[in-house]
């Protein structure tokens, strides 16, 4: 809704400032451009003077979702859902939630009854596969992944957890398919490049999978499994310049990022290069907050370096 739009609204609210209707409209254009704090004071109003009226608790747990407070959306929500205790959306919006903090079951449980009242929901199946994708239940993920899939083939987000479903059953051909599918989709979607690096890395094609590698970094630059993957790949095959200049990069976008740092001393140890190997063995530890390995390794790793 367009700032006009608002200046209208509270126009009309000026004329009739106890209007029900006219509250919750504004409420609601003023949370979709973002306004989500003084969306949520009128909606806390509209609490205050229709408390029985289970759209202002799903407005409200729709705030607290966008924001970030969880644990406060549920409980809003399922206040909803006690005054209107068979509306699929307030359902689904819980079972969303839920899937954010991790509760799958409780997830579950919700999707399968929205379905049983709507069979054409394609985001409840699309839900309900990525659940059994987490739960590793990658027989159901597919069933369900693929329901998503023949009521929209464009849900992007549906083929690649199918794609990681049938690499996770052994199905590498229509993992490979799908994930092309998903970056002729999107040439940005950056986890699909990388999770095509790690299948080709397992059938021993190096070559593919640093092709994909770098079209990960290169959509992704931050993403740090794939710099450690192409570096130890560029390393095994004594390639340390190529690996030197990727590790340069990934200090420019992550200064903060010890790993980096830590890798490229190990680039230098390769050359023997002793200044450089302790001097980002050091970099490293100073930035330690940020370290993946064990800290008290690293230490004794530079006391042994400066022994030498």
């Amino acid at each position: 809704m367009s700032n006009d739009s608002i200046n209208d609204l509270q126009e009309k609210l000026k004329q009739n400032p106890n209007d029900i209707k006219l509250i919750e409209e504004y409420a609601i254009a003023l949370s979709d451009i973002g306004e989500n704090e003084e969306a949520l004071k009128n909606f806390i109003y509209l609490k205050k003077v229709t408390p029985e009226n289970p759209l202002v608790y799903y407005n409200i747990g729709i705030i607290l979702e966008k924001i970030g407070k969880l644990n406060d959306a549920l409980i809003s929500y399922k206040k909803a859902l006690s005054i209107s205790i068979n509306d699929t959306d307030i359902m689904y919006n819980i079972s969303n939630v839920y899937i954010k903090l991790g509760y799958y079951d409780e997830a579950e449980k919700l999707l399968l009854k929205v379905i049983e009242t709507d069979k054409e929901d394609e985001n409840c199946y699309f839900h309900l596969g990525e659940i059994y994708t987490r739960k590793k239940n990658f027989e159901k993920s597919i069933f369900y992944l693929k329901k998503a899939l023949e009521l929209n083939n464009n849900d992007i987000f549906a083929k690649f957890y199918l794609a990681y479903s049938y690499k996770n059953i052994g199905d590498i051909e229509s993992a490979i398919k799908l994930y092309e599918a998903v970056i002729a989709q999107n040439q940005d979607y950056s986890w699909a490049y990388y999770n095509l690096a790690l299948i080709y890395l397992e059938k021993n094609e190096e070559e593919k999978a640093i092709l994909y590698l770098e079209k990960t970094i290169k959509t992704n630059p931050q993403d740090i499994n794939a710099i450690k993957m192409i570096v130890r790949i560029y390393a095994k095959h004594k390639k340390y310049s190529a690996a030197e200049k990727i590790l340069r990069q990934a200090m420019n976008d992550m200064p903060d990022e010890a790993d980096i740092y830590y890798f490229l001393a190990k680039i230098y140890k390769e050359l023997k290069n002793k200044i450089n190997y302790v001097k980002y063995l050091k970099i490293a530890l100073k930035k330690q907050i940020t370290f993946s390995g064990d800290i008290n390794n690293l230490e004794n790793e530079i006391k042994e370096a400066e022994k030498k």
